[in-house]
């Protein structure tokens, strides 16, 4: 029986392995990946020829393994293949390669009641089952795991070949192949605008549609904003600021920035002036095609970008299969009534024959093979459940937290609360409840810190959130993060853990709107959540020389470089392993 189990070998259970071994290199360790390929959403059969990352160079690694040997493009951004290698070479660097077992799908997660030993239900690519069991359980299992299509479209005996955008890189062949003519799009994310240029840069005819009734069309960066890379701003601490945030909400420059009138006429003109050169930049106003693309986000734009995932347009030429009036792409506001046959038929009337089509509708959140077989189990580790199967006073205990947690949120940041107009999305499930995105607060309250969670989140940030993160879920789970005995200011009882939970929850509902409602979401606030994972750990967050450095400089993952070696100076130097 491997110590430890990881579930997933995308970014983030890659890094928890590595991780963890280099605190304990005798440990037995052993990670399951669904697929026959690690990565993830960067396995060399998800990525395809010609993918660009919305990441700049230097930003999708870790701190004690740069990426070497990439081809950055033009405005200094990541190719999809460089990352995919990538994590091969570091799979090969720190022997992970071994301990893992692909096409094993976890299906079901259970717990012995005596041993305490996670029992896990593996389905193998023949349709065996077997099981397997560990002490420490870190669920890696990610936010694009599970595709999701719209189950409210009739599909009748399509004839035409139906894509999710998952899957572009192992049908690209066919996709730009001859056999393939005339491609339709469905969806308004970041992944339907890559598959837009994918399909238009090989001549492909593209009908792209985005619905009218749902999260509208993604929020899209220029590749440079304000003279730098956009991907750039991001990790600075003064863009940071700019943005709503529950983990620094009472600092002095959050006090000012979110709690003034004159601090939010600030934030309002950056983010107003940002928008209108971002539309400009991008012509938006100079097409049909390009007006159908407006996202629906008010004067405030990007400000609300993350509520449906958004991106870099880090293409250079990707208006010019937009803008002119013979481009191969038409946009559509519209939705899909049915498709039948070799026939797609919209909400308006119009029918379009093509050769194959791509769903570009994201994918689903609120599954987890924790707790499938015991609701009660799942609500204990803090992951999604059926409404219908929770309990009342659990219902009321936390509505009651949610509510208080609402307050809070809307009276420390008023701006977050005139959003947009949008299309609420019933609840159907609990939300993921993690303590620091990781823990679970029930658990972790009675000392029982054997089950993590890494990577359930969105984020611009993806190398150094996996890092840290990984740190802090390997300090928990070693009991190194006693969150019974934190002090006066700290966390000492399961109430105050859900109460920050609801915080947590409540804010990336206002400030991320649906997809804040579907997941944990730190597109733009990611620095203060990363200060707050090392002050837990009693390391030093500021890591920058001189306060022009820290303030506006680009954190990168190479500025954490040693840091799990401070983590066992301080934590692990007398312990025998």
């Amino acid at each position: 029986m491997p110590k430890v189990i990881i579930v997933g070998a995308g970014w983030f259970g890659l890094i928890a392995a590595q991780t963890y071994l280099a605190i304990h290199p005798t440990h037995t360790l052993l990670i399951l990946e669904s697929s026959s390929n690690l990565g993830g959403t960067w396995s060399r059969t998800r990525v395809y020829r010609g993918m660009v990352t919305h990441n700049a160079i230097g930003a999708l690694e870790i701190s004690s393994h740069p990426l070497k040997n990439g081809t950055p493009t033009a405005e200094k951004y990541i190719r999809g293949e460089d990352v995919a290698e990538y994590l091969h070479t570091l799979a090969k660097k720190y022997d992970l390669y071994e301990r893992i077992r692909y096409n094993s799908s976890v299906t079901a997660i259970t717990r012995n009641p005596l041993t305490r030993e996670w029992l896990l239900k593996v389905v193998k690519a023949d349709g065996s089952v077997e099981e397997e069991s560990c002490e420490k359980l870190i669920m890696a299992t990610g936010m694009t795991s599970t595709p999701f299509t719209p189950t409210d479209i009739p599909v009748t005996n399509p004839t035409m070949k139906l894509i999710h955008c998952g899957d572009l890189g192992e049908h690209q062949n066919y996709l730009e192949g001859p056999t393939v003519n005339h491609v339709t799009i469905y969806g308004g994310s970041k992944s339907a605008f890559d598959a837009a240029y994918m399909c238009a840069a090989a001549g492909k005819k593209v009908d792209w549609v985005a619905r009218t009734t749902g999260q509208g069309v993604a929020a899209m960066f220029t590749a440079k904003s304000l003279g730098t890379t956009s991907a750039l701003l991001g990790p600075k601490r003064f863009f940071n600021a700019l943005n709503p945030c529950i983990y620094n909400r009472t600092t002095l420059v959050s006090r000012f920035l979110h709690g003034t009138a004159f601090g939010r006429s600030l934030i309002w003109f950056y983010w107003k002036t940002l928008t209108n050169i971002t539309w400009k930049k991008h012509g938006l106003h100079t097409s049909s095609n390009g007006r159908k693309l407006i996202p629906d986000l008010g004067e405030l734009g990007p400000f609300w970008s993350g509520s449906t995932p958004t991106g870099v347009i880090s293409q250079p030429d990707f208006w010019s299969y937009i803008h002119p009036a013979d481009a191969p792409v038409t946009v559509h506001r519209a939705e899909i009534a049915s498709i039948s046959g070799n026939t797609v038929r919209l909400s308006n009337g119009t029918t379009f024959t093509p050769d194959a089509h791509i769903w570009g509708t994201g994918w689903i959140r609120n599954s987890s093979p924790l707790g499938i077989e015991d609701p009660s189990l799942a609500l204990d580790a803090g992951v999604p459940v059926p409404l219908p199967l929770v309990p009342k006073p659990t219902t009321e205990h936390w509505e009651h937290l949610e509510t208080v947690a609402n307050e809070l949120v809307l009276s420390t940041f008023p701006l977050l609360s005139n959003p947009p107009p949008y299309r609420v999305i019933p609840r159907t499930h609990t939300p993921y409840r993690l303590y620091r995105l990781i823990a679970p607060p029930a658990m972790a309250a009675r000392g029982d810190n054997n089950l993590a969670f890494v990577g359930m989140l969105h984020t611009s940030a993806t190398g150094m959130m996996a890092e840290l993160q990984a740190l802090w879920a390997v300090a928990y789970l070693d009991g190194k993060v006693d969150l019974r005995e934190r002090g006066a200011n700290g966390v000492e009882t399961q109430q105050e853990m859900e109460t920050e939970v609801a915080e947590t929850s409540m804010w990336a509902r206002r400030r991320y709107l649906n997809l804040g409602e579907k997941s944990g979401n730190l597109t733009f606030e990611f620095m203060p959540y990363f200060d707050t994972l090392l002050r837990d750990l009693g390391l030093e967050p500021r890591r920058k020389r001189g306060w022009f450095k820290e303030w506006f400089g680009s954190y990168s993952p190479r500025d954490y470089a040693g840091i799990t070696q401070e983590l066992v100076a301080g934590h692990y130097v007398s312990d025998e392993d």
